[in-house]
Protein backbone atom coordinates (compact mmCIF):
# COMPACT_ATOMS: atom_id res chain seq x y z
CA UNK A 1 0.00 0.00 0.00
CA UNK A 2 2.85 2.40 0.84
CA UNK A 3 4.40 1.78 -2.60
CA UNK A 4 1.08 2.56 -4.27
CA UNK A 5 0.74 5.81 -2.30
CA UNK A 6 4.33 6.74 -3.14
CA UNK A 7 3.68 6.07 -6.85
CA UNK A 8 0.55 8.23 -6.70
CA UNK A 9 2.49 11.02 -4.97
CA UNK A 10 5.27 10.84 -7.57
CA UNK A 11 2.71 10.89 -10.39
CA UNK A 12 0.95 13.89 -8.90
CA UNK A 13 4.25 15.70 -8.40
CA UNK A 14 5.11 15.02 -12.04
CA UNK A 15 2.04 16.82 -13.32
CA UNK A 16 1.35 18.93 -10.25
CA UNK A 17 2.39 22.47 -11.00
CA UNK A 18 0.90 23.18 -14.39
CA UNK A 19 -1.51 25.92 -13.36
CA UNK A 20 0.50 28.45 -15.33
CA UNK A 21 0.15 26.61 -18.61
CA UNK A 22 -2.45 28.45 -20.67
CA UNK A 23 -3.89 26.50 -23.57
CA UNK A 24 -6.20 27.77 -26.31
CA UNK A 25 -8.19 25.93 -28.92
CA UNK A 26 -6.50 25.12 -32.25
CA UNK A 27 -6.70 27.72 -35.03
CA UNK A 28 -9.75 26.02 -36.62
CA UNK A 29 -11.81 26.60 -33.47
CA UNK A 30 -14.16 29.54 -33.03
CA UNK A 31 -12.24 30.86 -30.01
CA UNK A 32 -9.60 33.52 -30.58
CA UNK A 33 -6.31 33.62 -28.68
CA UNK A 34 -5.94 36.34 -26.06
CA UNK A 35 -2.48 37.34 -27.26
CA UNK A 36 -0.95 37.88 -30.65
CA UNK A 37 0.95 34.92 -32.09
CA UNK A 38 4.69 35.09 -31.56
CA UNK A 39 5.39 35.69 -35.23
CA UNK A 40 3.36 38.95 -35.21
CA UNK A 41 4.33 40.14 -31.74
CA UNK A 42 6.85 42.94 -31.37
CA UNK A 43 10.33 41.52 -31.13
CA UNK A 44 12.39 41.99 -28.01
CA UNK A 45 15.87 43.36 -28.77
CA UNK A 46 18.30 40.47 -29.04
CA UNK A 47 20.66 40.60 -26.10
CA UNK A 48 23.22 37.83 -25.90
CA UNK A 49 23.20 38.21 -22.11
CA UNK A 50 25.38 36.12 -19.91
CA UNK A 51 26.62 32.71 -20.90
CA UNK A 52 24.68 29.99 -19.15
CA UNK A 53 26.66 27.06 -17.81
CA UNK A 54 25.91 23.75 -19.49
CA UNK A 55 24.81 21.04 -17.06
CA UNK A 56 26.75 17.79 -17.14
CA UNK A 57 24.49 14.81 -17.86
CA UNK A 58 26.91 12.37 -16.20
CA UNK A 59 28.14 14.56 -13.31
CA UNK A 60 25.55 17.26 -12.53
CA UNK A 61 26.01 19.52 -9.54
CA UNK A 62 23.88 18.75 -6.49
CA UNK A 63 21.49 21.58 -7.39
CA UNK A 64 21.18 20.42 -11.01
CA UNK A 65 20.64 16.83 -9.88
CA UNK A 66 17.90 18.02 -7.52
CA UNK A 67 16.16 19.86 -10.37
CA UNK A 68 16.43 16.76 -12.58
CA UNK A 69 14.95 14.60 -9.80
CA UNK A 70 12.03 16.99 -9.28
CA UNK A 71 11.34 16.90 -13.03
CA UNK A 72 11.74 13.09 -13.10
CA UNK A 73 14.61 13.24 -15.58
CA UNK A 74 16.21 9.80 -15.70
CA UNK A 75 13.15 7.88 -14.55
CA UNK A 76 9.85 9.03 -16.13
CA UNK A 77 11.63 11.15 -18.77
CA UNK A 78 14.79 9.70 -20.30
CA UNK A 79 17.76 12.05 -20.23
CA UNK A 80 18.10 11.82 -24.02
CA UNK A 81 14.88 13.88 -24.29
CA UNK A 82 16.46 16.87 -22.51
CA UNK A 83 17.00 19.48 -25.24
CA UNK A 84 18.36 22.15 -22.91
CA UNK A 85 18.84 22.91 -19.23
CA UNK A 86 20.18 25.81 -17.21
CA UNK A 87 19.88 27.75 -14.01
CA UNK A 88 18.67 31.27 -14.71
CA UNK A 89 19.40 34.15 -12.30
CA UNK A 90 15.72 35.06 -11.95
CA UNK A 91 12.37 33.54 -12.87
CA UNK A 92 11.59 36.57 -15.06
CA UNK A 93 14.41 35.42 -17.38
CA UNK A 94 12.32 32.37 -18.34
CA UNK A 95 10.48 34.49 -20.91
CA UNK A 96 13.74 34.98 -22.80
CA UNK A 97 14.29 31.20 -23.14
CA UNK A 98 10.91 29.46 -23.32
CA UNK A 99 7.51 30.38 -24.79
CA UNK A 100 5.40 31.32 -21.75
CA UNK A 101 2.54 33.81 -21.64
CA UNK A 102 4.09 36.02 -18.97
CA UNK A 103 1.16 35.44 -16.60
CA UNK A 104 2.60 32.34 -14.91
CA UNK A 105 2.77 32.82 -11.11
CA UNK A 106 6.25 31.28 -10.99
CA UNK A 107 7.62 34.29 -12.91
CA UNK A 108 7.13 36.41 -9.77
CA UNK A 109 9.46 34.23 -7.69
CA UNK A 110 12.65 35.84 -6.45
CA UNK A 111 15.96 34.07 -6.81
CA UNK A 112 17.36 31.62 -9.32
CA UNK A 113 15.26 29.13 -11.27
CA UNK A 114 16.09 25.91 -13.09
CA UNK A 115 14.49 25.24 -16.47
CA UNK A 116 14.59 21.96 -18.38
CA UNK A 117 13.36 21.87 -21.96
CA UNK A 118 12.14 18.48 -23.20
CA UNK A 119 12.12 17.48 -26.87
CA UNK A 120 9.46 14.93 -27.71
CA UNK A 121 6.35 13.52 -26.10
CA UNK A 122 5.77 13.24 -22.37
CA UNK A 123 2.78 11.18 -21.23
CA UNK A 124 0.76 12.82 -18.47
CA UNK A 125 -1.80 11.40 -16.08
CA UNK A 126 -5.33 11.89 -17.31
CA UNK A 127 -4.63 10.61 -20.81
CA UNK A 128 -2.69 13.50 -22.30
CA UNK A 129 0.52 13.64 -24.28
CA UNK A 130 2.47 16.89 -24.04
CA UNK A 131 4.90 17.59 -26.87
CA UNK A 132 8.04 19.60 -26.07
CA UNK A 133 7.08 20.69 -22.53
CA UNK A 134 9.33 22.45 -20.04
CA UNK A 135 9.89 21.81 -16.37
CA UNK A 136 10.56 24.75 -14.07
CA UNK A 137 12.06 24.44 -10.58
CA UNK A 138 11.99 27.47 -8.28
CA UNK A 139 12.91 27.65 -4.61
CA UNK A 140 9.31 26.99 -3.60
CA UNK A 141 7.67 25.24 -6.56
CA UNK A 142 8.25 22.95 -9.50
CA UNK A 143 6.28 21.48 -12.36
CA UNK A 144 5.73 21.08 -16.07
CA UNK A 145 4.30 23.62 -18.50
CA UNK A 146 2.75 22.73 -21.84
CA UNK A 147 4.70 24.78 -24.38
CA UNK A 148 3.86 22.57 -27.36
CA UNK A 149 0.79 20.68 -28.55
CA UNK A 150 -1.28 18.74 -26.01
CA UNK A 151 -3.08 15.64 -27.30
CA UNK A 152 -5.95 13.94 -25.52
CA UNK A 153 -5.34 10.22 -26.07
CA UNK A 154 -9.02 9.31 -25.62
CA UNK A 155 -10.39 11.74 -28.20
CA UNK A 156 -7.33 12.36 -30.37
CA UNK A 157 -8.03 16.11 -30.10
CA UNK A 158 -4.93 18.30 -30.07
CA UNK A 159 -4.85 21.79 -28.62
CA UNK A 160 -2.09 24.36 -28.87
CA UNK A 161 -0.73 26.44 -25.99
CA UNK A 162 -1.34 30.16 -26.06
CA UNK A 163 1.36 31.97 -27.99
CA UNK A 164 3.63 34.23 -25.95
CA UNK A 165 3.23 37.98 -26.39
CA UNK A 166 6.93 38.12 -27.28
CA UNK A 167 8.86 35.15 -28.63
CA UNK A 168 11.93 33.94 -26.71
CA UNK A 169 15.19 35.35 -28.07
CA UNK A 170 17.68 33.00 -26.41
CA UNK A 171 18.20 29.26 -26.29
CA UNK A 172 19.09 27.00 -23.40
CA UNK A 173 22.41 25.18 -23.58
CA UNK A 174 22.22 21.44 -24.31
CA UNK A 175 23.45 19.02 -21.66
CA UNK A 176 27.19 18.50 -21.57
CA UNK A 177 28.52 14.91 -21.41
Amino acid sequence: MKALLALAAVSLAFVGCVAGAVVTEPPAATMTPTTKPAETAPARPVDPGQELAAVSASHPTAAAADAMAKCHIGDMVVIEKVAGMAQLPTAAELLRYVPLTGREPQLKEAGPVWVIQIKGDVHQMGGEIWTNPICVVTESDFGYFATGPVTNTATGKTIQPEAPAVAPDRILPPLAP
